[in-house]
């Protein structure tokens, strides 16, 4: 990881150190500002990432931990309140990610989307209700998607 790291400038590796953030407030603030529970569940969600990520993203993940909380704080408090230019802006930046992406090795690529898409899937799902998370576990079409 250190390796992939090194070969970015210092604003793509702050850009990507700072993803999981960007991602869980994109996730969050599709159904309005970000809660309480959504915040909390962000914070943890990026402690466990660094021992249940892939082994390529674990080292990563214990560099995202160290500044996580912070750039979210900082990251609500730039985007709010979320409207609907504000959560454009945020879609945008939570885009530029992809092109630092490139830049490093396709298997750490893939590694990091999948991570990324699954952080983002993770926090926005906090408020699924308990009929459709204990009664209806499967997609169902038209009930769960």
């Amino acid at each position: 990881m250190k390796n992939q790291l090194s070969k970015l400038s210092e604003e793509d590796r702050a850009l990507l150190l700072r993803a999981p953030a960007l991602f869980s407030l994109l996730a969050a603030s599709t159904d309005g500002p970000i809660t309480h529970s959504e915040k909390a569940e962000a914070i943890e969600l990026s402690h466990l990432r660094t021992f249940t990520a892939p082994p390529t993203l674990q080292p990563y993940y214990r560099e995202v931990e160290k500044i996580f909380q912070p750039e979210l704080e900082k990251l609500i408090e730039k985007y709010s309140p979320i409207t609907d230019e504000q959560q454009e802006a945020l879609q945008r930046e939570a885009e530029s990610v992809y092109a630092v992406l490139d830049k490093l090795d396709e298997n750490f690529k893939f590694d990091m989307v999948v991570s990324l898409k699954s952080y983002a899937r993770h926090v926005g799902r906090v408020h699924t209700n308990f009929l459709e998370y204990f009664v209806f576990p499967l997609s169902i079409w038209g009930i769960t998607e």
